[in-house]
């Protein structure tokens, strides 16, 4: 862990934030629809700085789709955080956290559109359904 705290001590000052948050970051899966972003400060903040808390929610029902990223002042907070939560219990459901990695390059204008994967797994099990429903109609026509 020393090496990253050197590299991250000695990065010049200035145009380095948002690679700096990512760093800080985590993705935190695995956590129930009534959780709110409040509730997720209150769960990490006693563990250092919180700069933000992202909770992915459904655009149409605003329900929590399960995942959210927390971005911590300092990594060694985060780091911190993580060891004590990794695997806590915390509405009936065992949350699971890991490093956020930074979305492939990006312009320096789109910082708000970081966290954008999920999508497409959603999208991706409705189609499976829809395949799946197409072969079983076509297996049972062929009689």
């Amino acid at each position: 862990g020393k090496s990253l705290e050197a590299m991250a001590a000695s990065a010049p000052e200035g145009g380095r934030d948002n690679r700096d948050r990512d760093q800080n970051t985590l993705r935190v899966t695995n956590i129930s629809e009534e959780a709110s972003e409040a509730d997720l400060q209150d769960l990490f903040s006693p563990f250092g700085r919180i700069s933000r808390v992202y909770l992915a929610k459904d655009k149409e029902t605003m329900q929590s789709r399960g995942f959210a990223f927390v971005s911590f002042v300092h990594r060694e907070d985060a780091a911190r955080a993580m060891d004590k939560l990794q695997g806590h219990g915390y509405d009936h459901l065992i949350l699971k956290l890991e490093w956020a990695r930074p979305s492939a390059p990006k312009d320096p204008g789109s910082s708000g559109t970081q966290f954008r994967s999920g999508y497409g797994k959603a999208l991706a099990q409705d189609t499976k359904e829809k395949v799946s429903f197409a072969s079983n109609l076509t297996t049972g026509t062929g009689r």
